[in-house]
């Protein structure tokens, strides 16, 4: 007879997995929260100083202690619960080093279209058909990408008439950069050939002079319609998403205006949230210089703001990367620079001197120059204390020269790169943006590890989805979706790939000394893995399950798989 026990019931596996004990042994002195002792697991700390153990105690939130089971048990006396893990793997909890939890939870009410879940453009144009209209009889969608979908193709203008004539349509693309419309959107926006785009937008024509449909840039979707409005319930479930898949630390990193910081600040505040949550204000919030001196009284325990985001390039699969040498297929455009050297020399400056970090997004070599140029500026312009206490991040790098990682070590400029990239768009960027020697350059994450620059990756949720084990498996594997290995010299161990979700990420969030890491002291932040991803097949770490995450000690997520009702899990 098999039992199933899903996440729906985590309240009711836990109490399978733990039963309560009274000890008589001599007891540590805590804040009076139940001892849990965890025994029986492959631990993975890493802690340099001691890499792995069998046992760890948690209480109040707090790991009290890490070693054998005896050295534990002698360290905390009485304890009061145990978990048996039956050989599974114990790890710190991941940190998704850059991410959109608040903005994009608000796609989980809208259609999702994303080649993810449905990899045909006929697909999508099937689920778009069979959507309701919104509040404002709009037919609304998200994650349209052309690039991915099997045909090569978006969803035009033409298209959706065909679907809807009368009925508004957006459907906004997978990177959040733009968006496809009808004829209808186009009308009630009061958008036709003639219109001028907001800047750093545009409308998409073809060769006849036709708008195509296609709003090119955030600027050009939004002046047509605005994105779904996310809460603190949508965040919830966003956080829900993340915390499956063993992240205990999310971010957000389009803090636009104070209503993002105020549905962040009511989200965190519920003290069950399934994951902290880090900040970056955007540098072009309205009334940025009143909100961003006034960044910590948002704070809470659960959330801290300590950057500002800024962007010196699009995206290099939209057209819009800062390429250096340009694009490497005529299909491809501009070289998609947001500004000149001395506006991002005077904004980061700003930066430093308001005592925050700067985030600034730069995928691109031409935009990770003018990136690194305005950091080095900034640094020769304020106080050596001031420059000391700052950890500015680079955001994405998906494509670097060599000499530019050096610089981020000399600069300590710290990179997240969007490892991603290399298996869901490698193939693009090696046949088309990038071309094949360039391509091989694809989130440099090799060399950023030989210079020692704590490098990090993410998914930058919702251009992919998360799933940091899959990402691991890409930065070891370097394969695309085709297969092709792009970069076989800038391929890291699985260490080096656990380093860059955890003790690394914690590093560059400022946050080493309570996270990142198992140890005495720090958060009980972790997750249960099936399987250690140092003791499988390299093709095997991407199907490596998420068994159950802990934020702080309270269990976010779990998922017991099926057994055998004649030999349940063993209980102490």
């Amino acid at each position: 007879m098999k039992i199933s026990i899903t996440t729906l019931v985590w309240s009711v596996v836990f109490l399978a997995l733990i039963s309560c004990q009274n000890k008589s042994t001599n007891s540590v002195e805590n804040s009076g929260e139940a001892i849990t002792l965890i025994i029986n697991a492959d631990i993975v700390t890493m802690d340099p100083n001691k890499p792995n153990a069998s046992a760890l105690a948690f209480s109040d939130g707090k790991i009290l202690a890490v070693g054998t089971e005896a050295e534990v048990k002698s360290a905390i006396g009485n304890y009061q619960k145990v978990i048996d893990l039956g050989g599974k793997t114990l790890l710190p909890g991941f940190f998704e080093s850059h991410d959109h939890m608040f903005i994009s939870g608000a796609s989980v009410t809208i259609t999702d279209v994303s080649p993810f879940t449905t990899p045909t453009l006929a697909g999508a144009l099937e689920k778009i058909a069979h959507t309701e209209p919104d509040q404002d009889g709009w037919i609304v969608a998200f994650g349209a990408e052309p690039l991915l979908y099997q045909e090569g193709k978006g969803p035009t203008r033409d298209l959706l008439d065909k679907i809807f004539p009368n009925t508004p349509v957006v459907v906004f693309h997978l990177s959040g950069h733009g968006g496809f419309v009808n004829s209808e959107a186009l009308r009630l926006a009061g958008v036709d050939e003639s219109s001028q785009a907001p800047t750093g937008g545009t409308y998409v024509k073809d060769e006849t002079g036709k708008l195509t449909g296609f709003l090119m840039g955030k600027p050009a979707v939004l002046s047509v319609k605005p994105f779904p409005i996310p809460t603190p319930a949508t965040a919830f479930i966003a956080a829900q998403q993340r915390a499956a898949k063993g992240v205990t630390t999310a971010s957000e990193f389009a803090i636009m205006n104070s209503f993002v910081l105020e549905g962040l600040q009511k989200a965190t505040s519920n003290p069950e949230f399934p994951v902290r949550v880090v900040g970056g204000l955007f540098s072009t919030s309205p009334g940025f210089d009143e909100l961003a001196p006034r960044l910590k009284n948002y704070e809470n325990d659960l959330f801290k703001i300590p950057f500002i985001k800024t962007w010196t390039d699009g995206s290099v699969q939209g057209g819009t990367g800062h390429l250096s040498e340009g694009y490497h297929h005529e299909d491809f455009g501009g070289n998609g620079a947001q500004g000149d050297q001395e506006f991002f020399n005077n904004q980061v400056v700003k930066i430093y001197e308001l005592g925050l970090w700067p985030a600034i997004h730069a995928n691109g070599d031409g935009a990770v120059d003018v990136a690194l140029n305005a950091i080095e500026h900034a640094q020769k312009t304020v106080g050596d204390k001031v420059k000391s206490e700052i950890r500015p991040q680079i955001i994405h790098a998906q494509y670097t020269r060599p000499e530019q990682i050096q610089r981020m070590a000399d600069l300590k400029a710290y990179p997240t790169f969007f490892t991603t990239h290399v298996y869901y768009y490698g193939d693009v960027h090696y046949e088309k943006t990038l071309g094949p020697e360039r391509a091989q350059r694809l989130s440099a994450m090799g060399d950023a590890f030989k210079l020692n620059v704590t490098p990090t990756m993410h998914n930058d949720p919702p251009v992919t989805p998360i799933d940091p084990m899959l990402n691991i498996w890409i930065a070891v594997s370097r394969k695309s979706k085709s297969g092709r290995i792009l970069g076989p010299d800038q391929a890291i161990t699985v260490e080096q790939a656990l380093q860059a979700y955890t003790i690394n990420a914690a590093f560059q969030f400022g946050m080493e000394k309570d996270a990142g890491s198992l140890e005495a002291g720090k958060f009980a932040d972790m997750v249960v893995l099936d399987r250690n991803p140092m003791k499988v097949p390299q093709d095997e770490i991407r199907k490596i399950k998420v068994v159950t995450t802990f934020r702080g000690g309270l269990i976010t997520f779990t998922e017991i798989p099926e057994y055998d009702h004649d030999d349940p899990p063993v209980e102490k």
